[in-house]
């Protein structure tokens, strides 16, 4: 029994609508809708940021021609209509036509080696850029062939000012460029592939003349279109570099120029990881927005290029919901192809969920009322008190009442911090029974302290139901794939055991910590060690907050001087790049100017895996103050 949970990458998935089926709309509108009213989605370099499992490949793919032939196919249905519509507003699609033609090329295979050559920089970046520009070439007319579209009615429209650089690429007629392209494609790639590189001398003039139909073409036209009842069609090209970080750094750097010239009229994608980039740059595009962006000679990055992180975008409140959301619906459709709970119509991963929260054992319960018991007695707390503070928690969620467990948690940070506010009064006058210096309040803040008082204490089941799945996974559409996967797995054979389909809490909260914590000990990305290190300090360090007995605070975060973050990357060049990695695979999340005291903070919040293997709230707010420096330190020590 397959489990499609497990099949996440995008790659797998050959066919468009299959593909399509999996797809959620709303990323599309969250990130590309406002590029796409500026302006700036097709007019200038794109770049795309973002961890593994953020959604880069996905979000190629449905700009890829045949894929919104896919979409345009099922009009009037309503298999795709929230992506068509999404597609609309991104201008992809208009009138149910397609205006773009886009090809994705993957970057992994053969593009590097070029970076290996015996040459000289320029020539392996202009072997380079050719290649990329036929493969462009051949992609694009790969997906109008399959959309039946002959070579014959395929028109280059050039821009007004390409002169001869028209004849280079083969001049307007279709036929004619398709032919170019594989020509300097075959000539490029015996080079790529041959077991020793040729002399620079005897490298054929294909391969190093002069070819750039990116610098020419303005539209590519097919005059009798099917796809608009036999009328003209035009259509922008669209070039989109999938997986760039496989490129070597200085080969990146040399593309990103290339692509970045205001001249150039296509549109043109690239998506990358952070392992690409320098550690000031990496650390400088997470910690701020727009303004302190490096620039480099002739290029503003402001003006020449629209960057667009797939992970930490928008306000935190807004990500979290639209997550949310579209993890929600991307459940819903893999549970639809699921061969044994599809097919029941069991798709709805929030009421496979139980939420319904469970006490511990009564005899740990005995244990722990004597234990609150006790503690009264030693912080010299009346009866009256305690039964006023109980009476504060009974005020608390009048709606849903409060299991006995968490009522004694609750009144034991209570007494706790009663005892605080009442130090220096009593001190004073002697009261047996002396009023705190501010109210005490049960409120959200007490609840969450108690209850992971009691996951440290005797393992309360803490992580359940489908929000704490959602947020778990640190929008991160891959890691809330591999944290469902292993829930699912347990509801079909629950299923297949004909029992109620519905997992309860303690089950998701043990199936949870349990592949967190195999999740961290798998990481084996550049520098993965040490970024254990560092969360395991941060975490161990947010462990011991959180178990304070007044509860006063549950943090999954450390907070350091955004000054102090800003220039970590000249203070402390390994740090940076722990940290570069640790943002790059989802192990923190970086939060910039984040205000509090009157200071600014930059936050290194803890990734969901993390909070699950180590125990830790996946609320967001809290967090230690802290410096780089002691960071640092963080490095240094031992796991053990």
């Amino acid at each position: 029994m397959e489990n499609p949970f497990y099949r996440r990458a995008t790659e797998q998935l050959r066919d468009d609508e299959a593909f399509l089926s999996i797809v959620s709309p709303q990323p599309l509108t969250y990130l590309l809708k406002r590029p796409a009213e500026q302006g700036t989605l097709f007019d200038r370099i794109v770049l795309f940021r973002g961890a593994p499992g953020t959604g880069k490949t996905t979000l190629a793919r449905l700009f890829e021609f045949s894929a919104l032939r896919a979409v345009l196919r099922s009009t009037g249905s309503t298999d795709y209509e929230a992506v068509a519509g999404a597609l609309e507003e991104c201008g992809a699609i208009k009138d149910g036509l397609p205006m773009i033609l886009g090809c994705r090329l993957p970057m992994e295979t053969d593009y590097r080696d070029f970076w290996e050559f015996p040459y000289s920089e320029s020539l392996k970046s202009g072997m380079l850029f050719s290649f990329i520009q036929a493969r462009a070439v051949l992609a694009w007319f790969r997906h109008l062939h399959v959309a039946g579209v002959s070579d014959s009615t395929v028109t280059i429209v050039p821009r007004a000012d390409s002169g001869s650089g028209l004849e280079t690429i083969g001049g307007t007629s279709g036929t004619a460029m398709l032919e170019r392209a594989r020509e300097v494609e075959r000539a490029v790639y015996e080079i790529v592939g041959a077991l020793v590189a040729p002399n620079e001398a005897d490298i054929p003039s294909s391969v190093t003349g002069t070819y750039r139909p990116f610098d020419v073409i303005e539209r590519i036209e097919i005059t009798t279109s099917s796809l608009n009842q036999g009328k003209p069609l035009r259509l922008l090209p669209l070039v989109m570099l999938d997986d760039a970080h496989w490129l070597h750094p200085s080969q990146f750097e040399a593309m990103r120029h290339w692509l970045a010239r205001r001249e150039l009229r296509i549109a043109r994608w690239v998506l990358t990881r952070f392992d690409i980039l320098q550690p000031s740059e990496a650390l400088s595009i997470v910690a701020d927005d727009r303004t302190d962006r490096p620039s480099y000679p002739g290029l503003s990055a402001s003006r020449d290029e629209e960057t667009i992180l797939l992970q930490g975008w928008g306000q935190r409140k807004d990500q979290r919901n639209t997550f949310r959301r579209m993890a929600r619906d991307m459940a819903h459709r893999y549970l639809e192809k699921h061969s044994l709970l599809g097919t029941r119509r069991l798709v709805d991963i929030g009421s496979l969920l139980s939420e319904e929260a469970e006490q511990i054992s009564n005899s740990r319960l005995v244990e722990l009322a004597k234990h609150v018991a006790s503690m009264q007695s030693r912080l010299k707390v009346t009866d009256a008190r305690r039964a006023e503070l109980e009476a504060t928690i009974n005020e608390f969620r009048k709606a849903a009442a409060l299991t006995e467990d968490i009522r004694l948690a609750m009144l034991a940070i209570l007494l706790h911090r009663y005892v605080i506010r009442t130090k220096s009064q009593a001190t004073l006058f002697g009261d047996e029974d002396p009023e705190p210096s501010r109210p005490l309040v049960a409120n959200q803040g007490v609840y969450e302290a108690a209850r992971l008082h009691l996951l440290h204490r005797f393992e309360r089941p803490f992580y359940f139901g489908a929000d704490d799945l959602c947020d778990a996974s640190s929008e991160n559409a891959e890691l809330f794939l591999q944290l469902s996967a292993i829930l699912v797995d347990t509801i079909a054979t629950q299923v297949i055991r004909s029992k109620p389909p519905v997992l309860d809490a303690g089950t998701q909260h043990r199936l949870l910590r349990e592949r967190g914590r195999r999740i961290v000990e798998a990481w084996n990305f550049p520098y993965a060690d040490k970024v254990r290190k560092l969360v395991t300090g941060i975490a161990r360090k947010c462990v011991e907050t959180t178990l304070q007995p007044n509860g006063w605070l549950t943090p999954n975060g450390y907070g350091v001087l955004q000054s102090d973050f800003e220039s970590l990357a000249g203070s402390n060049s390994e740090l940076a790049s722990v940290v570069q990695f640790a943002v790059a695979y989802n192990a923190v999340l970086v939060v910039p100017q984040y205000e509090c005291k009157n200071k600014e903070w930059c936050l290194l919040e803890l990734g969901g895996p993390v909070c699950l293997a180590e125990g830790l709230t996946l609320k967001r707010g809290g967090f230690l103050e802290g410096t780089t420096a002691e960071l640092g330190k963080m490095l240094e020590e031992s796991n053990g």
